[in-house]
C-alpha cells in the first residue's frame, strides 16, 4: 500500500468554487464547510484512511461483501436500460473506495464527495472523479434519478441529521438503485466481543445525532414503507492489533491498529477545540499508543454493514 506524499497534498481552496475548504485548528488543518465533523485532511489523515480502508477489505474479501456481489454487479452491469452505470461514494476520504471501484467496474462512473480535497495514494483511472460537497447542506446539487449506487462509510459522525440525509439519498438513486452503509459502533470490545465500557460519557455537543449511529439500520427499517423497499445488514468484529491466531484477521488488525495509532495524533486538535488542554491531549495520545503497541488489552471494533434498495 503506497502512502499519499505530503508534498503533493491539495491547497486549502476548493478548484470548483475558490471557496476556502481547509483551515487552520490548533496546529492541524480541518475542514472549513462544517463543525459537524473536525477530523483533519491532510496527507497523513488520507494514509491513515487507506490503512483502514486495507483493513476492512480484508475483513469483506474486497470491496463489498460477497452476499451483495450478485446484486451490485447487477445494479452496474450497462445495457439498454442502463447505459450510463454511476457510483457515488459519501465521505470518500482518500478516496482508496472509490478508486478500486472504478478499476474494478470499468463501465461504470465513480464520483467521490469529501469535505476536503482528495491526496490519492494511487493512480486516478479516467472514470473517477472527486467533488468538495458539505453533504449536510449540498446533496441537493445532484439531480433526481442520478446514481446506481451510493456507498457511506464510517462517515456519519459527521452528519447532523441521518433522516435527511436517507431521504436525499432516496432522491437521488435510481429505481432499484442500492444504498450501503458501512458504519462502527463508537466503542470498543473485548475479546469476548462484550462493549468495554468508558469511564465518561461520549459528550454529544458537537453532534447529537451522533448518539444514533448504531440505530441506522433501525431509522432505515422505520422509513422503508416510504423510501426503501428492502433494509439488511449484519456486523462483524474487527480487531485492533495482530493478537488473534486467524491470519486474515491478524493482517486487517495490524492495518487497524495503524490506523487508530493515527487516530490518536489526528484527533488532538478536536479534542482541543472541546476544551481539553493540549498537554492533556498529548498524555493521551502517548497512553493511546502504549496501550496499542503494548498489547495489554485484546480489543475490537464493531462494524456493521447495511443495505437498503430504493
Amino acid at each position: 500500500m503506497s502512502t499519499p506524499d505530503p508534498s503533493q497534498a491539495p491547497d486549502d481552496s476548493n478548484p470548483q468554487s475558490g471557496q476556502t475548504v481547509l483551515r487552520e485548528l490548533h496546529g492541524g488543518k480541518v475542514n472549513a464547510l462544517t463543525d459537524a465533523y473536525l477530523g483533519t485532511g491532510d496527507a497523513q489523515e488520507h494514509a491513515r484512511l487507506d490503512a483502514q480502508h486495507a483493513a476492512i477489505g480484508l475483513m469483506l474479501g474486497g470491496l463489498f461483501p460477497e452476499r451483495v456481489r450478485s446484486i451490485v454487479e447487477a445494479t452496474l452491469e450497462r445495457s439498454s436500460g442502463n447505459p450510463n452505470p454511476i457510483i457515488l461514494d459519501i465521505g470518500t476520504g482518500s478516496g482508496a473506495w472509490a478508486i478500486a471501484m472504478a478499476k474494478q467496474f470499468p463501465d461504470a462512473d465513480v464520483v467521490g464527495l469529501d469535505l476536503v480535497p482528495v491526496n490519492p495514494s494511487s493512480e486516478q483511472p479516467h472514470n473517477c472523479r472527486f467533488e468538495i460537497c458539505n453533504v449536510n447542506a449540498e446533496l441537493d446539487r445532484y439531480p433526481s434519478d442520478a446514481f446506481n449506487i451510493v456507498h457511506i462509510r464510517l462517515m456519519l459522525q459527521g452528519v447532523k441529521d441521518y433522516h435527511e440525509l436517507f431521504r436525499q439519498v432516496h432522491r437521488i438513486l435510481r429505481p432499484g438503485g442500492i444504498m450501503l452503509v458501512l458504519e462502527a459502533a463508537f466503542a470498543t470490545f473485548d475479546v469476548n466481543k462484550e462493549r468495554i465500557r468508558a469511564e465518561k460519557p461520549q459528550d454529544p455537543s458537537r453532534n447529537p445525532s451522533f448518539a444514533g449511529v448504531e440505530k441506522v439500520h433501525d431509522l432505515l427499517s422505520g422509513m422503508s414503507a416510504d423510501l426503501w423497499e428492502r433494509v439488511s445488514g449484519y456486523s462483524f468484529f474487527l480487531p485492533v492489533g495482530p493478537w488473534v491466531t486467524d491470519p486474515i484477521e491478524r493482517q486487517a488488525g495490524d492495518l487497524m491498529r495503524t490506523s487508530a495509532l493515527r487516530i490518536a495524533i489526528a484527533g488532538g486538535p478536536t479534542l482541543i477545540s472541546f476544551g481539553i488542554a493540549p498537554k492533556e491531549v498529548d498524555y493521551w495520545a502517548e497512553q493511546v499508543e502504549a496501550e496499542l503497541m503494548g498489547g495489554k488489552v485484546r480489543q475490537y471494533v464493531k462494524i456493521t454493514l447495511i443495505k437498503s434498495t430504493a
